[in-house]
């Protein structure tokens, strides 16, 4: 199946629990994209000891995941893409959309 992720929260509970369910989804061998929209591309800002955002990231990346983030967004705020996480555009998130069997937004 494939599922798409929209997170427009800069709130570390919430960025936590949507990487934990997207690393699951992953595991059940499923296609997993996520787009970071709004306040949601400070993800980073929101890592601390009791929500390991960054860590979920990369296993999230790392275990084929599509990580992308809104470059207005990014550029509102000063950012830039990483190495985990790419500019991506409003064409992105509606190719997610469109494609994706499951849409689920935090």
């Amino acid at each position: 199946m494939k599922i798409g992720i929209i997170i427009s929260t800069n709130d570390s509970e919430t960025i936590w629990n949507a990487f934990r369910f997207a690393n699951l989804c992953l595991d059940r061998m499923d296609e997993v994209q996520i787009f970071l929209n709004s306040k949601a591309v400070h993800y980073e800002d929101a890592d601390s000891e009791k929500f390991n955002i960054k860590e979920l990231v990369k296993t999230f990346v790392l275990s084929e995941g599509k990580l992308l983030a809104c470059g207005k967004c990014l550029g509102f705020r000063g950012l830039e893409g990483n190495e985990f996480c790419r500019k991506g555009s409003q064409k992105d998130l509606y190719e997610m959309v469109a494609t994706s069997d499951k849409v689920l937004c935090f």
